[in-house]
């Protein structure tokens, strides 16, 4: 893929992150790796930081993006190999984390909603899947909403997760 990825949505940008954005999402992964529900293990600073510099573009399997509002970046959302399994060809599993002052007002949705069209119509993808802590009610509802339906758990670091995906075939079907 050439250049950097930018997605434009009705209220939101996805976009590479800015230089100066890298130190507030490492205190951002600090601080969602406090909450259980967020998080089953906290990211090597170094490699957390490696990554960041390829912010907007996509590699084996790899896209953080900003989830930008009017010029500010109110979280992040990614595509990551899970550690320890493999991914099929055409398959991504996507990571979300909102500030929490700009959660429960929709943006969720609308980056989740972006960032899968996306891949479906320029990445290749077959399935998209995510994974998230069975307590936390609010992303279920955000995959619900944007169509994704919830396909049994994944243990990992111990824990169970619940997961949830969407078919190139169900986003077509509701995106004509």
């Amino acid at each position: 893929m050439a250049g950097d990825v930018m997605i434009q949505g009705d209220r939101l940008v996805l976009r590479g992150l800015r230089p100066a954005e890298v130190d507030g999402e490492w205190q951002a992964m600090l601080a969602g790796a406090a909450d259980p529900v967020v998080s089953a293990v906290l990211t090597d600073e170094a490699a957390f930081r490696a990554r960041l510099a390829r912010s907007g573009q996509l590699r084996g399997g790899w896209l953080d993006l900003a989830i930008d509002l009017d010029g500010t970046p109110i979280g992040r959302i990614q595509t990551f190999v899970p550690r320890g399994r493999g991914l099929p060809p055409g398959t991504f599993n996507v990571g979300i984390a909102l500030r929490e002052h700009a959660r429960g007002k929709g943006y969720g949705r609308e980056a989740l909603t972006l960032l899968t069209g996306w891949l479906f119509e320029h990445a290749g993808a077959e399935v998209v899947g995510s994974d998230t802590d069975e307590d936390n009610h609010a992303m279920r509802a955000v995959f619900r909403r944007a169509g994704w339906t919830e396909d049994g758990t994944v243990a990992e670091e111990g824990r169970h997760w619940a997961y949830y995906r969407i078919t190139r075939q169900e986003w077509q079907a509701m995106h004509p």
